[in-house]
């Protein structure tokens, strides 16, 4: 019963710090005012997280997991080419970022957070760890992919920050993603990089982005579990 009320409580915590980031921007957003809009003292919600370090992490934590089970589910086959799904994924990001203003207000706090970026890159290599998407690559390969995994979550969310300047939209910085993990870390032609290009263009064409949308803003629900 202890556990149950638990978690029942971050996830009410969590939601209502998720929407108060998205109305408000991260830095807008104090324990205290997560507090009164959870209906606890602030000394109940540090007993839960401590500081807004931790929250913020729980949160981008669930956002990111949402994304991925979505994107299977919405939009690429778990047979399709391991960097197509990357550049699919990366893709979904940017897009939510640009459908849904105060959805934008978290992707920007997670691309400009070092610990931010590093939970994205750490769940990124875990999910193709998990689905087995390595298989195929050589001890050395599978380093150089983890490596280069985690340079172009910094690069690429950068690369997001700062999309106006350079008129960049989200499949030209999820392109410059995938053919840099490619091409730089992983030795590929530019013909095969290319032919993944076109790949993944196609399969971003048919994505349900309204599908994944929903998902997001109903993950803290009652009944769905979450990371805490």
């Amino acid at each position: 019963m202890a556990r149950h009320k638990n978690m029942k409580r971050r996830r009410i915590i969590l939601d209502n710090t998720f929407k108060l980031i998205r109305q408000n921007g991260m830095d807008n957003v104090s324990l205290q005012m997560i507090a009164e809009e959870s209906g606890i003292s602030k000394s109940l919600l540090q007993s839960y997280y401590p500081h807004k370090r931790k929250l913020t992490t729980d949160i981008m934590h669930n956002l990111f997991s949402i994304l991925w089970d979505e994107i299977y589910k919405n939009v690429v086959d778990d047979e399709v080419n391991l960097f197509v799904q990357i550049k699919t994924f990366c893709y979904v990001i940017g897009s939510l970022g640009l459908m849904d203003e105060g959805l934008e207000k978290v992707i920007y706090q997670a691309f400009s957070d070092n610990t931010s970026l590093d939970t994205w890159s750490g769940m990124l290599n875990s999910w193709i760890e998990e689905r087995n998407l390595m298989e195929k690559f050589s001890n050395e390969e599978i380093t150089k992919l983890k490596s280069g995994i985690s340079f172009i979550a910094a690069g690429g969310g950068r690369l997001y920050i700062r999309r106006q300047t350079h008129r960049l939209n989200p499949e030209k910085i999820a392109d410059y993603m995938t053919s840099t993990l490619m091409g730089v870390f992983l030795d590929y032609s530019q013909k095969d990089i290319q032919k993944v290009i076109k790949e993944g263009h196609q399969t971003i064409m048919k994505a349900d982005i309204t599908s994944v949308h929903y998902a997001i803003d109903h993950m803290f629900d009652e009944g769905k579990e979450i990371y805490s």
